[in-house]
């Protein structure tokens, strides 16, 4: 019997990939003088959970002098994502009968490919956490999906690639879950290896 009525992707690495990465925002960190006066961990949470202007205005002026000046470099990389070939299908397919949304952890400029690709269309909600202030798996950010829709738990499904903030997160939340897993082999019964996998264990649920 199925019972879900939404179902909810992660986008990096589930819908969309980076093909050159260079880790841009890790970068200017190990580029700093010291570091932005910060642990590393502490920078990339904060460099997720806020936009670009937040950034500037939080972090010393070098911040803004490496983004100014390694920018090509960011340009780069986002003109190296691609889409993977299955997902237009899937999410035309799917939202013919479900609620779709998106829930991402990610840094500000890394939102552009979801509107250049045309992907939106797809989604009632994109929740991003540099928007919302805060990170997968937090349970703040996935109740945003529970407030729009009103549906239960069980009524929800939680599609990416990331154990620990995709299926820890969704398993914290008492959703379903599945999560992609392109290339290694499977191993464990929630994990698929394509999103066209989607529908036939929907009915599983």
């Amino acid at each position: 019997m199925n019972n879900i009525k939404t179902i909810v992707f992660d986008l990096y690495n589930t819908l969309i990939e980076i093909k050159e990465s260079n880790h841009f925002f890790l970068k200017l960190f190990k580029t700093s003088q010291n570091g932005f006066g910060m642990d590393v961990s502490a920078y990339l949470q904060l460099v997720m959970k806020n936009n670009l202007n937040g950034l500037r205005n939080i972090l010393p002026s070098e911040f803004s002098t490496l983004y100014d000046k390694k920018l090509p470099e960011l340009e780069r990389e986002l003109n190296s994502i691609v889409i993977y070939e299955e997902v237009f299908n899937v999410l035309k397919d799917l939202k013919k009968d479900f609620r779709i949304f998106l829930i991402s952890n990610l840094a500000s400029p890394y939102k552009e490919p979801v509107f250049y690709n045309n992907l939106d269309q797809y989604f009632e909600k994109m929740v991003f956490s540099c928007d919302y202030g805060f990170l997968k798996p937090d349970k703040e950010i996935f109740k945003e999906i529970e407030k729009l829709t009103g549906h239960k738990p069980n009524e929800i499904l939680m599609v990416g690639d990331s154990f620990k903030s995709d299926i820890v997160g969704a398993k914290n939340m008492e959703w379903n879950y599945l999560r992609i897993n392109r290339y290694t082999p499977i191993s464990k019964e929630y994990e698929i290896k394509n999103l066209n996998e989607i529908k036939k264990r929907i009915t599983t649920f």
